[in-house]
């Protein structure tokens, strides 16, 4: 609680998109905090399926909680905008309605954020889960806390070719949101990544150790998206990201040039470390890296890419990879699916655990409930 003793708002814009299994739970995963005012708004990007009838009845579980329906789809990045464009907290989380915050964690981020005035966002660790069930949080864990001057956290991210930021745990000061504007829908793929460099350009970044932030789920439908972004799709996503970046916030930074050749120098690195992985299974994939390494640092990359194609272009083991290429791919498709089957399995195993009673005590009624809708949903 602030010294002054008003409760800090927050508003948190939820949008949903063929997500109606899912997005109750997501929604019960923000009604748990008690040291924050909240404002829900969930806005149905005009689901074709019957999302909006589940979306529609969300009031019904607590008055903070607001309801509306596009006219028409917008995309992610409309539908985002429009709700932010609608939030006057101050502060602000945009989560998607198939990922879930971890009990307290606007209380703790918020928190620290009112503490830390200078600071434009705070971020926490997330886990990753594949299950219709949000993880039970089991161990508690000391929370602490590092705050690193804007200028310092871009840096960093610029060494790494990539913001530690992953999306659902992050707390965003309002006025910081508005000062850097929407998000742009000039990177479609990374444009979290972006919006995160533009307010690291604006502000200071604390970042939370300790309890788990936010719950960040893997399905069928966002892995079918990922799978459009492999190897230098992604890369090249976030290599926008950073122009995109340079052009705007970060404009102003006096040394954003050499910034941007750091950002495209790990970029570089991360493509050619892939690329031995890439041609095993696509030898067109491993051409693509390569020329993409160049392209981000020609100078750094020559002798790497020069040893990569000497290494890997020999007529032989050309010839091994293409007639080794059929039971790789099979493999490389089973791996994939693994973390559906483990969906599935838990959905055929829960109306067991529910007669055993052999399902977990912090399992609430609700999400016990949404389990049965989202067997349905899940693609294979």
């Amino acid at each position: 609680m602030p010294p002054s003793g008003r409760r800090p708002t927050v508003s948190v814009v939820i949008p949903c998109y063929r997500y109606g299994h899912y997005v109750t739970q997501t929604v019960q995963s923000v009604l748990r905090n008690e040291q924050v005012d909240l404002d829900v708004l969930v806005i149905d990007d005009a689901s074709p399926d019957d999302s909006w009838s589940v979306v529609e009845r969300l009031p019904r579980l607590d008055p903070r909680v607001r309801v509306r329906r596009n006219e028409q789809n917008l995309g992610l990045i409309g539908t985002a905008n429009s709700g932010l464009h609608d939030a006057e907290g101050d502060y602000v989380v945009l989560l998607s309605a198939d990922d879930a915050l971890a009990p307290g964690w606007l209380d703790r981020g918020v928190d620290l954020l009112e503490r830390t005035p200078a600071a434009s966002f705070a971020i926490g660790p997330v886990q990753v889960f594949e299950s219709e069930l949000l993880p039970i949080v089991r161990k508690k864990r000391e929370v602490r806390s590092v705050v690193f001057p804007g200028r310092d956290w871009l840096e960093i991210s610029c060494r790494r070719g990539v913001t530690k930021a992953r999306s659902p745990e992050v707390i965003v000061r309002n006025s910081a949101q508005r000062a850097v504007g929407d998000y742009n829908p000039a990177v479609p793929y990374s444009s979290d990544m972006e919006m995160w460099l533009r307010l690291a350009s604006v502000g200071d970044v604390v970042e939370v150790r300790g309890p788990w932030a936010a719950f960040y789920r893997i399905h069928a439908q966002n892995m079918s998206r990922d799978l459009t972004l492999e190897w230098t799709g992604q890369l090249r996503s976030d290599a926008t990201a950073f122009e995109q970046w340079a052009a705007s916030s970060g404009a102003s930074l006096p040394d954003i040039d050499r910034l941007i050749a750091t950002a495209r120098k790990a970029l570089a690195g991360t493509a050619l470390r892939l690329a031995p992985q890439a041609f095993l299974q696509d030898g067109g994939a491993f051409d693509a890296l390569c020329e993409f390494a160049l392209e981000q640092d020609p100078e750094g990359a020559r002798d790497e890419v020069d040893r990569l194609r000497d290494r890997f272009g020999s007529p032989l083991l050309t010839g091994l990879r293409d007639g080794a290429l059929p039971l790789t791919l099979s493999a490389v498709r089973a791996r994939r699916g693994v973390p559906q089957l483990r969906a599935r399995l838990r959905s055929y195993l829960t109306p067991v655990n529910h007669r055993l009673g052999t399902l977990p005590d912090r399992v609430t009624t609700a999400a016990a409930t949404a389990r049965g809708v989202a067997k349905a949903k899940v693609k294979a």
